[in-house]
């Protein structure tokens, strides 16, 4: 599928974070709020990965990065289907790290997740989400603020560039984008 009209990707990615930072959950609304936060990030970070590929984006906000909270696995710990909610015994919580990872890293670790866990703060409001995609399983579990969400989500739904100059390259044969004059 191709973009033609991003306005209709983007302007949902702005009310989303709106939503997700308004967001509390209580004992009255947690399964479907938390339904909801879950398809919120899905879908919006699908779109970011679908606006990064069409050319709807600028140079700038391709270039996204955020700084993400990664744990090992633990040695000989297998995560599958049935465990991967148990993430305290095939982790090790104890040991962060920080990484800095762009946008499109973190769009196809959602998209691809096979675990991710939302996480609340006190007062029910939305921390962040551990995750790690099907092919990193075994080695990381990430952990993504709501910050990073929100500051994607408005930043991507925000951003209409006014100039963009296409190139095929040479080696790869592929269509690149940058601002301005070729």
């Amino acid at each position: 599928m191709v973009i033609h009209e991003s306005h209709y990707w983007k302007a949902p990615l702005v009310r989303a974070a709106g939503w997700l930072n308004l967001l509390r959950v209580n004992d009255k609304n947690s399964e479907a709020a938390l339904a909801r936060a879950e398809r919120e990030i899905f879908i919006g970070f699908y779109a970011i990965r679908k606006l990064l590929s069409a050319f709807k984006l600028s140079e700038s906000t391709k270039q996204l990065k955020y700084e993400i909270e990664w744990f090992p696995g633990k040695p000989g710990r297998a995560v599958d289907y049935f465990n991967r909610s148990e993430i305290d015994e095939l982790f090790d919580l104890n040991q962060k790290s920080v990484e800095t990872r762009d946008i499109g890293f973190l769009c196809n670790q959602v998209v691809h997740s096979f675990i991710f866990i939302i996480t609340l703060g006190e007062k029910g409001e939305l921390e962040g989400f551990f995750l790690t995609s099907d092919t990193m399983r075994y080695r990381r579990l990430y952990f993504v603020s709501i910050g990073s969400v929100l500051h994607a989500f408005r930043t991507v739904g925000k951003d209409y560039p006014s100039k963009q100059s296409l190139k095929r390259n040479e080696e790869t044969g592929q269509w690149e984008a940058s601002d301005g004059e070729p």
